[in-house]
């Protein structure tokens, strides 16, 4: 089931000035890649997703506040294999 942002996340999501993309990893391996708008966000998550399955989206906003995106519908992503670029 998709679920849409509560107010506190669509708060964050509309002020928003940065949004990162993680590819999450053990051992101190994560990357994250910060843009600057939804859609680039939205851009680069469809694309890491396919080579990282654990990747994870966040809103920041100026107060520090983030809020998770991955479970918005642009940010939803079902695979039956863990898929993960080797570094």
């Amino acid at each position: 089931m998709m679920t849409l942002a509560n107010p506190w996340e669509q708060n964050i999501i509309d002020n928003a000035i940065e949004y990162s993309i993680v590819e999450w990893r053990p051992l101190n391996k994560t990357t994250k890649t910060i843009v600057k708008t939804y859609d680039e966000a939205k851009e680069l998550f469809a694309k890491t997703i396919k080579e990282h399955s654990a990747t994870l989206a966040y809103a920041c906003d100026k107060n520090g506040s983030h809020a998770n995106l991955n479970h918005l519908p642009e940010f939803k992503y079902r695979s039956k294999y863990v898929k993960s670029k080797k570094r």
